[in-house]
């Protein structure tokens, strides 16, 4: 990292997920748009638009971002001397840190004064509260991933379609990376229909 505290800002049109691996920095995930899965522990949870989620560092931790999702990052360097929060969770959005994060999308910021901002944000994160109590809509998608990845029935959650897709991609998609067939795979995932696996593992791309 080139500076103590560094933001990004995207939109992703596709499906994206990362593997399970542990943060070498200190990271704060916002949703302007969308929905992003977090995982931490043994929990997916879910962040909507509006939401932050932080990570510390050392944290095993996993992010699935859903197709048409605007999401930011700020991340923190190891290097930082303040006492960031060593534990996951939602963080309680103040209103100056809302504000913070909304002027940080701004296009025509200096870099000078984005890290003003930035040291801003890193303060504000010291009283922050945490949480980690899933909603009932995180519930409900545990459930229906658990459902899913053992292979039972996936009717009656409370899941959006949307959501539901993203999910048998992504996992449809780990097991081609491992070297299952594309017929096994659409015999567990779509009915044994490997043109719609096909066709739905496109928003991979």
């Amino acid at each position: 990292m080139k500076n103590a505290i560094t933001f990004q800002s995207e939109t992703h049109s596709h499906l994206l997920y990362t593997a399970r691996k542990k943060k070498n920095h200190y990271e704060l995930i916002s949703v302007q748009t969308g929905a992003v899965l977090v995982r931490l522990g043994k929990w997916e949870y879910l962040v909507m638009p509006g939401e932050s989620f932080w990570l510390p560092f050392d944290a095993l931790s996993a992010m699935t971002v859903v197709p048409n999702s605007t999401i930011s990052c700020v991340q923190f360097s190891i290097r930082t001397r303040e006492s960031l929060p060593h534990q996951g969770g939602y963080v309680g959005m103040t209103p100056l840190l809302i504000a913070g994060l909304n002027k940080l999308q701004s296009l025509t910021m200096s870099e000078q004064a984005q890290q003003r901002l930035l040291s801003v944000i890193q303060d504000e994160l010291l009283e922050a509260s945490l949480h980690t109590d899933l909603s009932e809509e995180s519930k409900s998608i545990n459930a229906y991933l658990s459902a899913l990845t053992e292979n039972k029935t996936t009717t009656g959650y409370s899941v959006s379609p949307d959501m539901m897709m993203a999910l048998k991609v992504r996992e449809a998609d780990k097991m081609r990376k491992s070297g299952v067939k594309n017929d096994m795979i659409a015999a567990r995932y779509f009915s044994g229909n490997v043109d719609f696996l096909l066709q739905a593992c496109s928003i991979l791309a």
